[in-house]
């Protein structure tokens, strides 16, 4: 008896495990099919099925569940998302509605048993009532202050007035499309979604616009926070007698002039001081970059090497908003003293304004290098 209940235990445990022999499996879970089939109208089934050709891990790469790894547009909440080894099973948080036309979409990520990953994902549309309309709202979200495109975005389409909610996803070039929804009027919002957890919260970046769909619909969103308090001077760093690092609390409004009435400098006796330029921290120090290396002439050229690989670069169609300046004095300013830095009228990218402050000091005056100089040779 002992010997075969130690039999069926190995056999059990053999079961489990990889089959011996043979190369390891390297390839990503291939889908071989979804039920019911794309294209598929006056249908109302109790489940959809994406179909793999091996078994799939509950555990998805980049997610904390499979419910994050499955869209149901137009949406009522985190789908139900049921592993069945070689499937997922998704259903409404609720039931289909009817007379909807659905998109279910896989996203990428799942994996196999081995860690293998699906780079690609998939999706199928059908119809609980009798049509698919031939509609689409397309469109390409950047995270304006990164100066990006925004990858993995939250994009939802609101339907007025009965509030039906259409959702997808931008791909890693920003771009996203909700295809088939019904003519009519819509608030489209998209967002940073960092959490993952389909929300807005509170101090995502987002970008919202109003869409009438009668075929077709294009446009393009710009996601920020949106502060409702005008920017603020956090530091003022003295780089040195004639030079100020600034940094603000958010981004400047870009379509802003920025020039020496932007900001007021004045001396502890409240006395202003003339300000010679301002630049944003990027532009001043490219600028200082270019000045060594045109001032450096005795520097050999560097060693002939392969040359680097493409890298993706996005250029946007608005200028990209900063919050870190440079402010440069016209005359030197003293050592140890203290003085007041203004932003005057700095706007934000909702247009709020303000102006504030920040007292800083500076440093003592280096002291002089009484090192002898080295005898000639």
């Amino acid at each position: 008896m002992r010997r075969l209940i130690t039999a069926v235990a190995l056999l059990a445990c053999a079961s489990q495990g990889d089959p011996p022999g043979g190369p390891p499996d390297a390839a990503a879970p291939v889908l071989i099919g979804i039920v019911p089939e794309s294209g598929a109208v006056n249908v109302r089934p109790e489940r959809v099925e994406f179909r793999f050709d091996e078994v799939v891990s509950e555990r998805p790469s980049g997610a904390t569940s499979l419910e994050q790894m499955v869209l149901i547009s137009p949406s009522d909440g985190l789908p139900r998302v049921d592993w069945r080894r070689r499937s997922i099973a998704v259903r409404p948080r609720r039931d289909w509605r009817a007379n909807a036309v659905y998109t279910v979409t896989l996203l990428p990520g799942i994996s196999d048993l081995r860690g293998n990953v699906m780079r690609t994902g998939a999706s199928v549309i059908f119809s609980t009532g009798a049509a698919i309309p031939d509609t689409r709202i397309a469109g390409i979200l950047y995270d304006w202050v990164a100066g990006s495109a925004a990858r993995l975005g939250a994009v939802e389409a609101i339907a007025l007035p009965d509030s039906i909610v259409y959702v997808a996803r931008t791909d890693s070039a920003g771009r996203f499309a909700l295809a088939h929804l019904p003519p009519g009027s819509y608030v489209l919002r998209a967002w940073l979604d960092a959490n993952n957890n389909r929300d807005l919260d509170p101090r995502e970046a987002y970008d919202s616009a109003s869409v009438v769909l009668r075929d077709t619909a294009s446009l393009t969103l710009f996601a920020f926070v949106h502060d409702t308090l005008p920017p603020r001077i956090n530091t003022v760093q003295v780089v040195d007698s004639m030079t100020l690092r600034v940094e603000l609390n958010q981004p400047l409004d870009p379509e802003q002039p920025l020039d020496t009435t932007r900001f007021r400098l004045t001396a502890s006796d409240s006395s202003a001081l003339a300000l010679r330029a301002v630049f944003t921290a990027d532009s001043f120090d490219r600028a200082q970059a270019d000045s060594i290396a045109r001032a450096d002439t005795t520097r050999r050229a560097p060693p002939r090497q392969a040359p680097a690989a493409p890298r993706d670069s996005v250029v946007l169609p608005r200028p990209v908003p900063v919050s870190r300046f440079v402010v440069v004095t016209a005359l030197p300013l003293q050592p140890e003293a203290s003085y007041r830095l203004i932003a005057v009228e700095a706007r934000n990218l909702m247009g709020r304004a303000g102006t504030s402050a920040r007292v800083f000091t500076t440093p003592r005056r280096a002291p002089a290098d009484t090192t002898p100089p080295a005898p000639p040779p």
